[in-house]
């Protein structure tokens, strides 16, 4: 029996790239670095900032890749819900799953940001939100997730986890966990049956299907 489901954030409850990318933007353009497109920063999410601005950047020096960071950090702490959206139908699923089942947030996001998205978007919806801070490794290392499970008093076995990068699916099958891959986010159908995911969905009306029909 499922107790719990824990989402990832970013390209899985919101689209957040177009304030992810007008801030890598400003980063690299205070550097004298190129912008890049949309869909370079859609591609190089998923593992952090840090390594973000390494794969937008990837001729600059790790002095400037900090400060390129750093830059980006402060202009998207100050502007990160401009432009970012709820996909259409996650807020009704929310709703749906919240009487049911306890409820979390996983993300490589700093963890001060993930909070800030997920009171501004959901307010109290969610039993834990967790982000990445000091205290253990970011996915696709299971620290973060286990330390989910044991905050919610589940088992692995007891969870179904959500997301739409490599990090997300490989966590999930290190664990044995329960899964659903999604396309609507950051990465392509294609790229996620490479992972050879339990279950892959394109769509937040079929995620809903899916998730029914397992828990």
């Amino acid at each position: 029996m499922k107790k719990a489901i824990i989402f990832d954030l970013d390209g899985t409850l919101l689209d957040t790239i177009y304030d992810i990318h007008q801030a890598v933007n400003v980063g690299l353009k205070s550097f004298g670095y190129p912008t890049v497109s949309v869909d370079h920063v859609r591609q190089s999410i998923g593992s952090g900032a840090m390594q973000m601005i390494k794969r937008c950047a990837p001729k600059a020096s790790e002095n400037h890749v900090k400060s390129i960071h750093d830059t980006y950090q402060t202009y998207y702490d100050a502007n990160h819900k401009d432009l970012t959206v709820i996909y259409d139908g996650i807020l009704n699923l929310i709703q749906r799953l919240k009487s049911s089942y306890q409820l979390g947030i996983i993300s490589n996001k700093y963890h001060h940001l993930v909070q800030s998205l997920s009171e501004y978007y959901f307010n109290d919806k969610f039993d834990i939100v967790l982000g990445m801070t000091s205290e253990r490794p970011i996915k696709p290392a299971p620290d973060m997730l286990l330390y989910v499970c044991n905050f919610m008093n589940v088992s692995k076995e007891e969870i179904i986890y959500i997301g739409d990068s490599e990090p997300d699916i490989i966590v999930a099958k290190t664990l044995n966990v329960n899964h659903i891959a999604v396309s609507y986010g950051y990465r392509t159908k294609e790229q996620l049956l490479q992972l050879n995911p339990m279950h892959l969905v394109n769509d937040v009306k079929a995620l809903e299907k899916v998730l029914l029909s397992i828990l």
